[in-house]
């Protein structure tokens, strides 16, 4: 049968860079041998190369993964126009929102919905497609008719990390030069996990697994890396929570170290898991460990655990040290409520000067569809789904929206100032030619190629930020003032 993969395009209102690889549809490619499988990328071809390829291909299936909330409204009218124009074509979705909340796709152009990972389920339902198979044995879909649910199965919970493929990167050749992190830079994603153990409210990802976890054996990721393209001297290792088996990143370590593989690494890591392995953070420094992403989410104890975070802020500020040490670049990520007033922000930047964290991000706290945390605040979200990128605030903000977004705006130019940035790598370089460790050591910096990009960066950001913020003025200006239970 021929299948015909799609990625959904870009969507316009948001603010967050970079555009990765759609790993999940090269894996789940890879699933199917026995078909004639193609990938489409939207995000870099457009609708009418969508057409040739379903009227010159003409597939059984077309499949969409709608993993991002801000995909899905994007990816309905990609469904709506194949389903008018091609209404001989079965149209499955599938992906992490969609698992989440499914309703959001019980519409007249979708037959089937995936729920969670799809590695044993879409082979299963291809063939029981073809072969006139009982559609109702498979575990983990959803069958629609004409918008209507008729019949669904709960998620299987059975997949084990030896069925997991390399991915199908053939299949997306020709896209492979536009594949870049938000530093522009050619970057492959690489999962040695699936899923994560941690129960944060904020998190899905724990949901949409199935409460399950898996961890891929270190002989396969090492495989998948060295099979890598030449050009892709970043690897992007694309788990809720890296390093979460350190014995098997030490093996890792040992496969990548031994073979000479030339590649830098970046990931998502907690820090507790830094603090109970600084040894393991050396060695993989030693081999290309060029940044991770690190949840502090608060200033206190209290606020991360208010998050249910299970961590403790003394174990953040460790971790700095230790990364610090290590010269491991990092970037401690910190959430931004809605209910913040001007003292929150005054309260993390000076928590960020003071600890002299050089990379910090602040996503904006978003109720993520389908969790607990959305279904309470769902009556006073005013956003759409095209918002839900974590820079737009989708629930009312306590601060008037013109000065919520300024005091943010404030916080990231305070954090990225290049005066403060250069000031550190001049006296850091001081203390390097006069030996004073201290004074070397204490003068963290963003390097400053990186810091540059992001400054011309932040022109068109602050820009897209500006309109937003004349849209929310509006809002406010029809519909009169936001209200909210802060």
């Amino acid at each position: 049968m021929r299948i015909l993969l799609i990625h959904p395009p870009d969507n316009r209102f948001s603010i967050a860079p970079g555009r990765l690889e759609p790993l999940g549809l090269e894996v789940l490619a890879a699933c199917l041998p026995g078909h004639d499988v193609q990938i489409i990328d939207l995000r870099i071809d457009g609708i009418r190369e969508l057409d040739r390829q379903l009227s010159v291909f003409r597939p059984g299936v077309a499949g969409l993964t709608v993993n991002n909330t801000i995909n899905v409204i994007a990816a309905r009218s990609v469904l709506d126009h194949i389903r008018t124009r091609h209404p001989e074509v079965a149209l499955i979705v599938g992906g992490h929102h969609p698992t989440m909340i499914p309703s959001d796709f019980h519409i007249p152009s979708v037959d089937y919905i995936f729920l969670g990972w799809a590695e044993k389920s879409l082979p299963a339902f291809l063939e029981a497609l073809e072969n006139s198979g009982d559609l109702s044995l498979i575990d983990g879909i959803e069958i629609l008719e004409k918008g209507r649910l008729l019949m669904r199965r709960e998620i299987g919970s059975d997949l084990k990390a030896s069925e997991i493929p390399f991915p199908r990167r053939d299949l997306v050749q020709k896209y492979l030069n536009r594949y870049r992190s938000d530093m522009f830079r050619l970057t492959g994603l690489v999962n040695t996990t699936r899923g994560c153990a941690n129960r944060c409210s904020f998190c899905s990802v724990w949901q949409s697994s199935g409460e399950k976890v898996i961890i891929r054996p270190p002989e396969d990721v090492f495989r998948e890396i060295a099979s890598l393209p030449k050009n892709y001297t970043h690897v992007f290792f694309a788990d809720d929570n890296s390093f979460i088996n350190p014995d098997n990143h030490h093996r890792l370590y040992e496969l990548i170290s031994s073979n000479g593989i030339k590649k830098k690494y970046s990931g998502y890591c907690r820090s507790d898991t830094i603090v109970k392995n600084p040894d393991l953070m050396a060695a993989w420094k030693s081999i290309g460990l060029e940044n991770l992403c690190v949840g502090f989410e608060g200033t206190d104890n209290s606020g991360i655990e208010e998050y249910n975070k299970k961590n403790m802020v003394e174990n953040n500020e460790e971790a700095a040290r230790i990364l610090n040490k290590l010269k491991i670049p990092f970037r401690p990520h910190f959430l931004i409520s809605p209910s913040f007033g001007q003292t929150d922000f005054d309260r993390i930047r000076e928590y960020v000067h003071r600890i002299r964290l050089d990379s910090p991000i602040f996503p904006i706290l978003t109720p993520i569809p389908g969790t607990g945390s959305y279904k309470e605040v769902q009556g006073q979200i005013i956003l759409d789904y095209n918002y839900f990128d974590f820079a737009h605030s989708v629930l009312p903000t306590k601060m008037p929206v013109r000065e919520f977004y300024k005091a943010w705006v404030r916080l990231y130019m305070s954090c990225y100032s290049a005066t403060l940035n250069i000031g550190r790598f001049l006296r850091k370089n001081y203390g390097l030619l006069i030996r004073n460790k201290q004074m070397s050591e204490y003068n963290h910096h963003m390097r400053l190629k990186n810091l540059f990009i992001l400054l011309f960066v932040s022109v068109f950001l602050r820009y897209k930020i500006k309109r937003h913020i004349q849209m929310l003025e509006n809002l406010e200006h029809s519909y009169g003032p936001f209200r909210s239970d802060y």
